[in-house]
C-alpha cells in the first residue's frame, strides 16, 4: 500500500520520507479504563479488516504458508517460505525461529508481520507463538504457555533456534529466557535471541517515558501502556523480573543478544537498561538503536530504516544460527 502524507509529521530531517509520513498516519491515541471485556472485543476488532488485507499483501509478498499447530498445549502458527529449502544436521537439526507477538499483551495474533519478514528473510520455519491475551489471562500465563510450547518445539526441533520478540513479546521472550537459566539442565537455551524493542519496565519509570511521551508515533504511556500494564499483571508486582525484565541479573550464561529501538521509542530507556544489565553481567550484546524512529518501527516494511533493520537481524541471526545459503525451491 502506498504511503499518502495526511500532515506535517514533527520529525528530523535526518529520518526517511516515508518514515515521516508514516509517523503522519499513526494514531496515538489515548484509552479507557477498566479494560472491560467489551472495551477489549472492540479495541481488537477496531482496523481488523485493514490489518488483515496488510497481512495477506505481506504474505503473497513474502511468499510464505502457513500452518495452525500446537505445541506443549499452546497453539502456534508454522510459517515456511516457499523460496528455501533447509536440510537438518546431525548435530543440530534445521534452523528456525520461536517467536512471540506484540500487543501490550492485550491484541495481535501469530499471524504477525514481523513474524512472516523474518521467515522470508532467513528462509527458515518460524514457530509464532498464539498465547493467551490479557485481561482474560493474567501475569505469568502467558510466559506459561510460551514456555510450555519452547519446550515442546526444542525437543521436536532442537536447540538451533533464535527466539525472537517484539514489543511486549521482547517481555515474554526474555521472560522465558529467565526461566530456562533458572533451570539450565532442563531445556536447551537458545543459539541467541532477539528482543525488539521490547517492552522492559512496567512502572513506566525509565527517562525515555517521559522524554518520549507524545514524540513516539505508536504507542503513549499515560492513558495507554500504563492500562496495558495493569490489566496484564493484575495483583502481581511490576517490579517482578519476569514482568518487567529490566530487574532481572542476568546470570548464568546467556547466549548472544540482539536488542533494538529508538531514539523515538517509548520504551528507549527499557532497551538501554537491560543492555547494561547485560554488559555487566558478562553477556555477548549488540544494541542497534535507530535515530528518529520510534516504538516497534521494524514491522512497518514500507520504511528503508525497516529493511536495515531487517538486514541487521538476518545477519545476526544467519552467523549464530550457523546460517549458510540454503537451497532454493
Amino acid at each position: 500500500m502506498p504511503l499518502r502524507r495526511s500532515r506535517r509529521a514533527e520529525l528530523p530531517p535526518t529520518v526517511s520520507p516515508e518514515a515521516g509520513v508514516a509517523a503522519s498516519q499513526a494514531m496515538n491515541k489515548r484509552h479507557r479504563w477498566p479494560m472491560t471485556p467489551w472495551l477489549t472485543k472492540w479495541n481488537r476488532g477496531r482496523g481488523r479488516a485493514d490489518r488483515d488485507r496488510a497481512l495477506a499483501l505481506t504474505q503473497r509478498e513474502l511468499a510464505v504458508t502457513t500452518e495452525d499447530r500446537v505445541a506443549g498445549g499452546t497453539p502456534y502458527l508454522l510459517i515456511r517460505s516457499q523460496r528455501f529449502d533447509w536440510q537438518g544436521s546431525a548435530e543440530g537439526g534445521e534452523p528456525w525461529v520461536f517467536y512471540i507477538h506484540g500487543g501490550s499483551f492485550c491484541w495481535g495474533t501469530a499471524r504477525d508481520s514481523t513474524a512472516m519478514q523474518l521467515a522470508g528473510a532467513l528462509g527458515v520455519e518460524v514457530a509464532s507463538i498464539e498465547y493467551t491475551l490479557s485481561p482474560e489471562a493474567r501475569f505469568p500465563v502467558a510466559i506459561d504457555e510460551c514456555v510450555a510450547a519452547y519446550r515442546a518445539l526444542v525437543a521436536e526441533r532442537g536447540p538451533r533456534v533464535l527466539l525472537a520478540g517484539v514489543s511486549a513479546g521482547g517481555n515474554l521472550a526474555l521472560g522465558v529466557l529467565q526461566r530456562l537459566l533458572a533451570e539450565p539442565h532442563a531445556t536447551p537455551l537458545p543459539a541467541a535471541v532477539l528482543a525488539c524493542t521490547p517492552w522492559g519496565d512496567l512502572t513506566g519509570s525509565g527517562d525515555s517515558y517521559r522524554a518520549n511521551e507524545g514524540r513516539d508515533a505508536y504507542i503513549r504511556w499515560k492513558g495507554q501502556q500504563d492500562i496495558f500494564a495493569r490489566a496484564y499483571l493484575g495483583a502481581a508486582s511490576p517490579t517482578d523480573p519476569l514482568a518487567s525484565p529490566v530487574h532481572a541479573t542476568w546470570e548464568g550464561g546467556l547466549p548472544p543478544v540482539m536488542l533494538t529501538t529508538g531514539t523515538r521509542d517509548l520504551f528507549l530507556s527499557d532497551v538501554v537498561r537491560i543492555w547494561w544489565r547485560m554488559h555487566d553481567a558478562g553477556t555477548d550484546v549488540e544494541l542497534r538503536i535507530w535515530e528518529g524512529l520510534w516504538h516497534s518501527f521494524m514491522s512497518d516494511r514500507r520504511l528503508p530504516e525497516s529493511e536495515q533493520a531487517l538486514a541487521e537481524i538476518t545477519a545476526f541471526a544467519s552467523t549464530h544460527l550457523a546460517l549458510t545459503e540454503p537451497a532454493r525451491r
